[in-house]
């Protein structure tokens, strides 16, 4: 006769039987005793958590040959056949392989049919998330109104993808994720009945990689049952998991806080090498960073470890800052998410390693930690990463920004700026009393300045610019190349009004007196920033001779575009 597996064998049979869920067998057991059945139920929860075993306890207990009640005989044959899958007024339909309309109409043909032993015939339809939409609609009406005696149960775990107009129709009960005590209780019964030799610590570790599913750790116990047979340790079970012991993973995270790049790099390569599953290796240095954050916040007792595991973090919590923990805990958590759609998932756990404290003074030395400790407790703390002295650079030139462009736009039409009349100019025009740019600033980024200036005076002609870099500054003038290089766009740069805006703020940003132009566009040089200088007279920047007929009616048309985008604060795109 073969083996059969722990979760078969040790399947909960009873309401009694179930790990966990307590709010869900006294409900069933109320709705018995009382009557109260509901046509409809949803069991929604994570896998492996009892919603098929409760579906059936259900069926059982309202079937049993001895009559209708909380406990069921599991004797009988109607129990036995509802334990076995045999009965035919208990049908298990499997939603992922039946998701089409014609299944739900076969059943709904077959639904007004008296049960034939039972007292209840009871449709339990697993992952019923996966049904199609004319499946859903077929089943809808046949929900609402089912015979009499018809109990149907809806298995999934994803009930977001429900159609809201099923939710209506039944009673949700929501399966919750076991905890680490059930979990771990319900394997050392089934290790003493089954005379298994395992020490508390293997079992802790089969029931902390469950991951709150009873179905996996049970799984996850015959794997370790069939390798090593009637006895196995803690080592066994790391090796079944890829895992890697807790003290060598604490040592690694100490190296990780401490920023030692060599060692990081030679431990994981260690892991590796001896087998570690990556994907697990994560996962475990996510449980461990999690006790850190734990005992960082005065919560240790919530943690369930040996007293040496629980020491050899304590030591590593006190010299690492509650920030360092939380920066290497989210750095592990999406290295997590991401190691799937990565070729090479060593090497992502090694860059992530590497680089997530890349932030300066997450660790805080333990000389340091010693002499904060000794210091006087009245004293605040501004931070709890101590800051070693450094010489502070100089300071840089101020460079004036105001909120809004100061010159009046009279000025900037009728006035030129020109290199040689900026001493005589009066001292209250911010434009010739601007600082010079801070050293290292980038002309690209001068430039982005004036383009927030130009964007608050005329937020049609920012949208031409926008988006625009910088060529090259040389000679007084500053060429810049359009994101669009379109003819209309280039032609609003040209226009008089648009030139000596788009020169004023340039000059005042970079604190010299500039000429913005395009490339391939050549202009006298004795009008450096005097586009608009020819207002009066309606003369073409490229060319003083007055434009033909035809021309000035084109350029009526765009000013006429202009200043519609302008009325409506648009941009052209």
């Amino acid at each position: 006769m073969s083996h059969e597996t722990f979760y078969r064998k040790y399947r909960s049979q009873t309401f009694d039987q179930i790990v966990g869920q307590d709010h869900i067998k006294q409900t069933l057991k109320n709705a018995i005793e009382n009557d109260r059945l509901t046509h409809a139920y949803i069991f929604s929860g994570p896998r492996g958590t009892g919603k098929t075993s409760t579906a059936r306890i259900l069926a059982k207990s309202l079937n049993c040959r001895e009559g209708k009640g909380v406990e069921p005989c599991l004797k009988c044959d109607l129990c036995l056949g509802i334990s076995n899958g045999t009965s035919v007024d208990v049908i298990e339909i499997d939603a992922a392989s039946n998701t089409g309309v014609d299944n739900i109409r076969e059943l709904n043909e077959k639904i007004n049919f008296m049960p034939v032993e039972c007292l209840y015939k009871m449709y339990i339809i697993d992952e019923v998330h996966m049904l199609s939409t004319g499946a859903f609609n077929a089943l809808l009406k046949t929900l609402e109104e089912p015979p009499q005696n018809t109990i149907f149960i809806l298995a999934t775990t994803e009930p977001h993808k429900i159609p809201v107009t099923i939710h209506s129709r039944c009673q949700q009960l929501h399966f919750r994720n076991l905890t680490l005590d059930e979990i771990t209780s319900q394997l050392t019964m089934i290790t003493e009945k089954e005379s298994i030799t395992a020490d508390d610590k293997s079992i802790q570790a089969i029931a902390r990689n469950a991951g709150g599913c009873m179905r996996d750790a049970l799984s996850l116990l015959n794997q370790v049952y069939s390798f090593k047979g009637e006895s196995f340790t803690y080592e066994d079970v790391l090796f079944i998991l890829g895992s890697t012991e807790d003290k060598h993973l604490i040592t690694f995270l100490k190296t990780v806080f401490e920023g030692d790049e060599a060692q990081i790099i030679q431990s994981l390569q260690t892991f590796i090498n001896d087998g570690a599953n990556v994907m697990q290796l994560v996962a475990d240095l996510l449980v461990l960073l999690q006790r850190m954050l734990l005992i960082k916040n005065g919560l240790q007792d919530e943690i369930h470890v040996d007293e040496g595991t629980l020491n050899d973090l304590k030591e590593v919590v006190g010299n690492v800052s509650n920030d360092a923990i939380k920066l290497l805990l989210d750095a592990m958590a999406k290295t997590e998410l991401e190691m799937r759609w990565f070729s090479r998932p060593e090497l992502l756990l090694q860059i992530r390693c590497l680089t997530a404290l890349s932030a300066p003074q997450v660790v805080v030395p333990t000389q340091a930690t010693q002499a904060r400790s000794a210091a006087p407790a009245a004293q605040p703390q501004a931070s709890p990463v101590p800051k070693p002295p450094v010489t502070p650079p100089p300071a840089p030139a101020k460079v004036v920004l105001p909120e809004e462009p100061v010159i009046s736009k009279p000025q900037v039409r009728h006035a030129p700026i020109q290199k040689s009349e900026q001493v005589e100019e009066d001292d209250s025009v911010p434009v010739q009393k601007a600082a010079a740019p801070a050293a290292g600033t980038s002309p690209q980024s001068l430039w982005e300045r004036a383009l927030e200036c130009v964007r608050k005076e005329k937020s049609a002609l920012y949208g031409v610019l926008k988006g625009s870099r910088v060529q090259n500054k040389e000679g007084g003038q500053l060429t810049i190349i359009l994101k669009q290089d379109f003819k209309f766009f280039r032609e609003k740069v040209l226009e008089p009004e648009n030139a000596t805006i788009i020169n004023a703020h340039a000059t005042q940003a970079f604190a010299e007196t500039l000429q913005v132009v395009l490339p391939g566009q050549k202009r006298p040089e004795a009008q450096p920033v005097s586009m608009a200088a020819s207002d009066a007279s309606g003369s073409n920047v490229a060319t003083p001779t007055p434009a033909p007929v035809q021309q000035q009616a084109t350029v009526s048309v765009d000013q006429r575009i202009n200043d519609v985008v302008s009325m409506f604060e648009g941009s052209i795109v």
